[in-house]
């Protein structure tokens, strides 16, 4: 939606945001399409809430716009409610933490569908979910070259949370220092999420520091969760229902400080095709699975590595791989556990349920590959 008239320019200017008479639109963005939006708060604000559907708004480039009170109950900005995009040109949303109440940046609605580009929203704090983001059942997301950072959720969600029956696609962007006390410190991953080329780094959750996925289907191409932490399960994620796939990915140096999954934590239904888990550790005391600790669920690893993680913790830690409980299904296909180590034997491989083998290897672990496992993995030696 393009404004080539005066009355379309002044309608822009008939709202009140935070109590201050917000500064219009102006006509033709940046981009030569949409609707330019100066570097100022109440005129975001106000293009926001009164964007006819299908409207582009064009902020000025490397502006900081900076949030201060809530617009309405725990919304930094007018809830989207219709289709909505936002070309953001290397600007920034901040919510102003030193003065601000908790509340997070966007909200879609069930009926929203928003698109957001070259844009960073920082600083959110929900008091519930969705500490950058949240996504309504039913609504849209699609997040290309942004970045979440230092967003704050209570009970799940720090960067982004996606409701059953929502739907993302999110390529090129990154998830920073996100944190929830919940699950998902970047991402809580319950609808339909697509990812490609995206990186979690230095988020941290109760579960789940990258990602959280307590149901729904996602894919996560290209995809890297490196350096986040957890406090209980799922360093980089931990996914209790649905199905996801990661291709061409690598979860990279997670860390949980609790008890199960220092890389990923499963309990649902998981591929990894060509893609690498190494670096992990799950280091409470009795800690399980330092690559993968994988709960009653389905894994299949297709050309794919589980190198180099520990569960380095006192007692009875073991499986610096992948520790396998309560029957769950797992095939290596071409694929190698390889390097990894634990406190107490076996440091590859710990399972009460055989494994199907096609062409794959499990060596050079410590204290043990297999040994010290109640059923010891096909082809597995020493």
């Amino acid at each position: 939606m393009r404004y080539t008239t005066l009355s379309g320019i002044a309608a822009l200017a008939t709202v009140l945001a935070n109590g201050v008479i917000a500064v219009p639109a102006v006509a033709g963005g940046g981009s030569g399409n949409g609707i330019s939006v100066p570097c100022d708060t109440a005129a975001l604000i106000n293009a926001i809430a009164m964007a006819p559907a299908g409207s582009t708004l064009v902020l000025a480039r490397h502006c900081t716009y900076h949030l201060t009170t809530a617009y309405s109950g725990d919304d930094g900005l007018p809830p989207v409610d219709s289709q909505l995009t936002i070309e953001g040109r290397g600007s920034t949303i901040v919510r102003d933490g030193l003065t601000a109440g908790a509340f997070r940046i966007f909200h879609v609605t069930s009926t929203g569908d928003l698109r957001l580009d070259d844009l960073t929203i920082r600083g959110g704090n929900a008091p519930d979910d969705g500490g950058g983001i949240l996504v309504d059942a039913a609504g849209m997301l699609k997040l290309n070259k942004v970045t979440l950072d230092n967003n704050t959720a209570f009970i799940e969600g720090g960067g982004v949370d996606v409701e059953f029956g929502a739907t993302a696609y999110i390529t090129r962007s990154e998830f920073t220092f996100n944190n929830t006390t919940g699950e998902g410190g970047g991402l809580e991953s319950d609808g339909t999420v697509t990812t490609d080329g995206v990186v979690f780094s230095r988020n941290f959750a109760g579960g789940g520091g990258a990602i959280g996925h307590e149901s729904g289907d996602s894919v996560y191409r290209n995809t890297t969760l490196k350096n986040n932490t957890s406090s209980f399960v799922g360093g980089g994620i931990d996914m209790t229902a649905g199905t996801a796939q990661f291709i061409n990915s690598k979860i990279l140096n997670n860390t949980t400080a609790g008890v199960a999954g220092g890389g990923i934590s499963n309990a649902a239904s998981m591929t990894l095709v060509k893609t690498e888990v190494s670096g992990n550790v799950v280091g409470g005391a009795n800690g399980q699975g330092g690559g993968i600790y994988e709960d009653s669920g389905t894994l299949v690893l297709r050309d794919s590595k589980v190198v180099r993680n520990s569960a380095n913790g006192s007692g009875n830690s073991q499986a610096g791989g992948i520790y396998n409980t309560v029957g769950g299904a797992v095939t290596l296909d071409d694929s190698e556990v390889d390097n990894n180590a634990s406190t107490t034997a076996p440091g590859g491989v710990w399972t009460d349920t055989q494994f199907t083998v096609n062409r794959s290897q499990i060596r050079h672990n410590i204290p043990t590959n297999c040994a010290g496992s109640p059923v010891i993995v096909t082809g597995c030696v020493g």
